[in-house]
């Protein structure tokens, strides 16, 4: 169209178009601006959860260990870690399924890594097995929302609904435990994993090669939440003692191990994986120990030639919860007196009562009669044997103490790619931040999650 047709274009009409044409062109920057963040914000994250067991928050509070760990360090300090509180008992199984259900071992059904087993019938047994999870568990959560899961040796995970399940089990350690896990995981997984790794998955096998194996499954099966759980920083602070160099240094390598496996699936790239790295308990060590179960058994309350009793201490290490027997006919005057001689016997210790309202023992088992706990270094043992209290020839390294001692702090740590800050308080912090991350919905009236809390 030629200037001098434009000018004879009416002029209301041509101020019209004009009009139009800046207002839409102005009104579509916002527009598309507020889409895009949108979009962004709302993005649903594959996720990863990665447990260093026994990572005491101490190591993080204290500069001097840092050198120990250059590339996690490096991560806590860029993107911010937290100093969190483990549950009680302080120890791996209930931690770990207070961080997949949110819920306190009373109501989540894990009381203690192993049964209430005071003449050992079940071998050694530990609690491997998810079926005696009694509430609604982050796997279960996941496929309800249509998600995916995937595990490499996450405690109490035998049996879970998990898409591709490696759990941790153990019998004799040896070979025939891969035969045990063969049939134990999602059918030809362990294998399949064995071989494209190149080295056996177990309970002895080093954490280099769990943390392989996760990055294998999280690259060709594509979960959209993978648990991995790595074991040899405890192993070596239970042997060793924490700050020991034999720890310290095998803390060194898992540290490489964790980064390159980080690296291996793309975190903290634009596209990559929201990161939740927790540990489920500090550590500590002890000179003495407590063994209240003698008592017991002195005044009849445990038999051993009937293989009964009414009374028993399921230690945990740093603490003891008193549980009855059946029948339970002691009154809360006799227990309170047999208390009271095992207090003058073990100096250091305390005793926190069933119906204590601040430190609350019924968190940790629906039937405690009462705890013992100590802020000393001691370590109450469940022997029935021996003498009461002694001093020990070596140190006891381990935990299990109450979640308020401050060797019992541990680490958190979340890294959400929408740029997302997360309260984390607790290991039980974990169930809410994954279930954020990965947008699952709970169903408002038939709910899955349960509890057995009164």
């Amino acid at each position: 169209m030629r200037i001098n047709s434009i000018l004879k274009f009416p002029i209301s009409i041509l101020g019209i178009c004009i009009f139009l044409f800046f207002a839409l062109s102005l009104d579509s920057k916002p527009k598309t601006k507020e889409r895009h963040k949108k979009s962004k914000s709302s993005k649903i994250r594959q996720t990863i959860v990665l447990s260093i067991d026994g990572f005491p928050a101490y190591y993080w509070s204290d500069p001097k260990y840092h050198t120990y760990f250059p590339h996690l360090a490096e991560m806590f300090q860029k993107y911010g870690v937290h100093e969190i509180e483990t549950i009680n008992p302080s120890v791996t199984y209930p931690a770990h399924t207070s961080m997949v259900t949110g819920f306190d071992p009373a109501e989540h059904g894990i009381f203690n890594n192993t049964l209430v087993d005071p003449f050992e019938k079940n071998d050694g047994g530990w609690m491997w097995y998810a079926e005696d999870i009694k509430v609604t568990t982050l796997w279960d959560l996941a496929k309800a929302n249509h998600k995916t899961t995937a595990n490499v040796f996450w405690p109490v995970t035998v049996g879970a609904n998990i898409d591709w399940n490696l759990p941790q089990y153990w019998r004799k350690k040896n070979p025939e435990d891969d035969k045990l896990l063969r049939v134990l995981s999602t059918k030809n997984l362990h294998k399949e994993a064995e071989l494209a790794v190149g080295s056996p998955l177990n309970d002895v096998t080093k954490d280099e090669v769990k943390l392989k194996t996760a990055s294998w499954l999280f690259q060709m099966k594509k979960p959209d939440l993978l648990f991995v759980y790595t074991t040899d920083l405890d192993t070596n602070h239970h042997g060793f003692g924490p700050d020991s160099e034999k720890a310290l240094q095998r803390l060194v390598e898992l540290d490489k191990a964790i980064f390159e496996f980080l690296q291996s699936v793309r975190a903290f790239s634009p596209r990559g994986p929201a990161v939740v790295i927790v540990s489920d308990h500090g550590f500590h060590s002890a000179d003495s120990v407590c063994a209240p179960n003698v008592v017991l058994k002195q005044k009849g309350l445990i038999r051993e030639e009937n293989g009964t009793y009414q009374l028993t201490f399921k230690s945990s290490g740093g603490a003891a919860i008193l549980l009855p027997g059946s029948p339970n006919q002691i009154s809360p005057e006799e227990i309170q007196s047999l208390v009271t001689e095992i207090l003058k016997l073990c100096p250091g210790a305390e005793w926190i009562p069933a119906n204590n309202t601040t430190l609350v023992p019924t968190q940790i088992h629906p039937s405690a009669l009462g705890v013992l706990y100590t802020k000393e270094r001691m370590f109450f043992s469940g022997t029935r044997k021996g003498e009461v209290y002694s001093q020990s020839q070596t140190p006891i390294h381990g935990h299990g103490y109450w979640n308020t001692n401050p060797e019992m702090k541990t680490i958190g740590f979340v890294y959400d790619p929408r740029g997302k800050d997360h309260s984390f308080h607790s290991v039980k912090d974990v169930f809410g931040i994954v279930k954020d991350t990965l947008g699952l919905k709970e169903r408002k009236n038939k709910g899955p999650r349960v509890s057995t809390k009164p």
